[in-house]
Formats: C-alpha cells, sequence, structure tokens
C-alpha cells in the first residue's frame, strides 16, 4: 500500500532524475536505478558488518590482555555499555573460542534491566568451573536469575546498583 501511495503522488521529472541521478524518467530507468541502488544498500550493510566484527575482534584481545590470572584460569569480567544480547553472545563467543582457560563473564545494562552472559574455556569447563553455576551465584545479587550450559549461560537481574558486587563475585567463585 505505502508503493501505491507514492505512486498516486505526481512527481516533476527533472526532480526524480536528479534524485535517482537517472538520464531518463520511465519505469525502466526507474527500476533499474531503484535496484541498483538496493545492491549498494545490501553491499555497504554487509561491509558494516565485517568492521563491526574486526572492531569486536580488537576489542576481544583487548579483553583477554586485561584477564587476571587465578590459578591456572583467566578470569574476566566487563560491563559493555550499550550492547544487547547478540553482542554479549558475539562477544562472549569469540573469548571462550580463543581462550581455552577463559572465565569470563561480561554484562550490559539496559534501562533497569541487568543481562548476563558466562562463558567457559574448554579447559576451565575441563577444572570443573561451569558457566551456568557462575550464572546461578552471581545473578541473584542482583535480584535476578538464570542459568545455561557449563559453557555457555544467560542471566539477568534487576537492581542495577548491585552490577559491580556481582561481577566481582566471579573471582570468589573462581
Amino acid at each position: 500500500t505505502k508503493m501505491l501511495d507514492i505512486m498516486k503522488i505526481r512527481l516533476n521529472p527533472d526532480e526524480v532524475k536528479a534524485g535517482l541521478k537517472a538520464k531518463e524518467v520511465d519505469c525502466d530507468a526507474i527500476t533499474d536505478r531503484i535496484l541498483m541502488l538496493d545492491k549498494e544498500i545490501k553491499a555497504l550493510k554487509k561491509e558494516i558488518e565485517q568492521f563491526k566484527a574486526k572492531e569486536a575482534a580488537g576489542a576481544v584481545d583487548q579483553m583477554i590482555a586485561s584477564a587476571k590470572a587465578v590459578g591456572a584460569v583467566k578470569v574476566l569480567t566487563a560491563q559493555l555499555p550499550g550492547a544487547d544480547a547478540g553482542k554479549l553472545r558475539q562477544m562472549g563467543d569469540m573469548l571462550r573460542d580463543k581462550t581455552p582457560n577463559i572465565v569470563s563473564v561480561l554484562a550490559t545494562v539496559n534501562g533497569e534491566k541487568i543481562t548476563f552472559l558466562a562463558v567457559c574455556g574448554k579447559e576451565a569447563v575441563a577444572k570443573g568451573i561451569k558457566a551456568g553455576e557462575i550464572i546461578k551465584a552471581i545473578t541473584p545479587i542482583c535480584g535476578g536469575k538464570g542459568g545455561g550450559k557449563p559453557d555457555s549461560a544467560m542471566g539477568g537481574g534487576s537492581d542495577v546498583s548491585k552490577l559491580k558486587d556481582a561481577l566481582a563475585e566471579v573471582e570468589n567463585f573462581v
């Protein structure tokens, strides 16, 4: 229906030519230009996603470098402002896959809600540290709950003022 509404509008042919950078104002020329612009938009979106992936990989490398050694594992906690659950998973997967002895809890706050993601690399899991147990131990600190698998778990909380306490508990848990 939106397209029909647009087609009802009388357009100045010169404005259409200028706006679409088209030589002619016939339907075929306009359609061709729109299809070309659509392909260009898709290619640019793909390029943006590639840049975001490179940025995330660089951030993961910095995070790993700042991880604290606790026994035979590396413990990392971080708050990622503005991240959603998908971004937490992406970062967590990279951390877990890159560093087999990592124990990491990432958190983000959206409004009054905290989202936690815990990941444990293969070596950490083999040592008995489980992401699901970490989430079950720290989320109640923030008035929340959660759980999951030994290598990856999610949870939430509602008391944002207790977020630092919850993240500090990760090292104690390990």
